[in-house]
């Protein structure tokens, strides 16, 4: 015998309709998927942007947040597809700042739709105190 939830039968049947109906309306990512790396001194964030050149993608700072921000990717409406299983709408990923970002030196770069955002630290995070 198996124990089952009271509501189980009453709400499982409203939630399986609306995750069918929340699939077939979101099978767009619409947030690029991004790794954040601690190098000595600073930090690196990726972002998988396949199908978007250098041009369309927009990187702002604002305050403390870093914004990266791109158009959607495949606007061809002509286009007769049998399966479709990628594509971008657009998207706009905010990142907090670390409070020792070096935002004069920021770098980014694109490379085979992987854009590379370099952050560098202000002053070294961790100081060497001499013992005397």
């Amino acid at each position: 015998m198996r124990f089952q939830a009271p509501v189980s039968g009453f709400a499982n049947p409203f939630f399986a309709q609306y995750a069918k109906e929340a699939a077939k309306q979101n099978n767009v990512a619409n947030r690029p998927s991004a790794n954040i790396l601690r190098e000595e001194a600073a930090y690196k964030i990726q972002m998988a942007v396949p199908g978007l050149t250098k041009e369309q993608i927009k990187i702002e700072l604002n305050e403390d947040q870093l914004v990266v921000s791109g158009p959607e990717a495949n606007k061809e409406s002509s286009l007769k597809f049998v399966r479709k299983e990628f594509d971008y709408a657009d998207f706009k990923r905010a990142f907090r700042l670390h409070k020792n970002a070096n935002t004069d030196a920021m770098t980014a770069s694109f490379d085979q739709g992987i854009l590379t955002i370099v952050i560098p630290d202000a002053t070294p995070e961790t100081i060497n105190i001499n013992i005397q």
